[in-house]
C-alpha cells in the first residue's frame, strides 16, 4: 500500500481474507472453529450501522440474466467498478476509491457521497455473507448462541444485510434464541414482504416442532 494511502474500512474488516461478493465471499465450507467464529462476530460487530439507514440498501443477488445489461439497476454498474479497482477489503483504500469515483464520473454518473456510499455497500455484502455462513452451514449453533440472535435481531430492521439476517434466524429455529428473535421482530413495522416472510417461515417451522 502506498504510505499516503489510507484505509476506509476498520481494521477488523481490512483483514477480511475473502472478496466481499458473490461466491468468493466467506466460502460456505469454511472451518467452524472457535477462531473463525470469534472473527464472523467480530465482523458482524464491526459492520452493524449505528442507526438504521436512510435507505435499504439493495440485496447481494441480482438475477442478471434476466435483465438486459441496459436495465441492470445502477448499484451493479457500481458494483462491478468497485471490484475492478478494490477486490479485496484491504483494497478499499482512498487511492483505489478516488480511482473507482473517476472512473464512475467518466460514465456519466453522480459522484455526490460516492466513497461514503460505495463503502456502505461494500460492508453491507461482507456482512452478508458472514450471516449467511453462521445461519446455513455452521452446524454447532450453540457456539454462536446468544451472540448471533442479538446481531441479526439488530440487522433486520437496520437495513443492512436485512434478508441473511431474518435467513440465520430462520434457519437455527432450533435454539430458544432465535424463536425469541424471530417473535420480537415479528411485530416490527416497515420490514420487507421478503423479510417478513423469512421471519413467518421460522416461527411456523418451530411450532410444528413444538407440536
Amino acid at each position: 500500500m502506498n504510505g499516503a494511502d489510507t484505509p476506509l474500512l476498520p481494521e477488523a474488516l481490512r483483514a477480511y481474507p475473502y472478496a466481499w461478493w458473490d461466491q468468493h465471499a466467506w466460502p460456505v465450507h469454511t472451518e467452524e472453529s472457535e477462531e473463525n467464529l470469534a472473527y464472523a462476530r467480530a465482523l458482524l460487530e464491526e459492520c452493524l450501522p449505528a442507526e438504521p439507514l436512510a435507505e435499504p440498501l439493495p440485496p447481494e443477488e441480482v438475477r442478471l440474466k434476466d435483465l438486459d445489461e441496459a436495465d441492470w439497476p445502477e448499484w451493479v454498474v457500481l458494483r462491478d467498478v468497485l471490484l475492478e479497482q478494490m477486490p479485496r477489503a484491504r483494497d478499499v483504500t482512498a487511492l483505489h476509491m478516488a480511482e473507482a469515483e473517476a472512473e464512475w464520473a467518466r460514465q456519466g454518473r453522480d459522484t455526490t457521497d460516492f466513497a461514503a456510499r460505495s463503502v456502505r455497500l461494500i460492508t453491507s455484502w461482507i456482512a452478508a455473507a458472514t450471516l449467511h455462513w453462521c445461519g446455513l452451514y455452521v452446524d454447532d449453533e450453540v457456539a454462536m448462541t446468544p451472540w448471533l440472535q442479538d446481531l441479526a435481531e439488530r440487522y433486520v430492521p437496520s437495513g443492512m444485510a436485512a434478508e441473511r439476517a431474518a435467513w440465520a434466524l430462520h434457519q437455527t429455529w432450533r435454539m430458544p434464541e432465535s424463536v425469541a428473535a424471530l417473535t420480537r421482530l415479528a411485530s416490527v413495522e416497515g420490514l420487507s414482504d421478503e423479510v417478513r416472510s423469512i421471519i413467518d417461515g421460522g416461527l411456523e417451522r418451530a411450532a410444528a416442532d413444538d407440536s
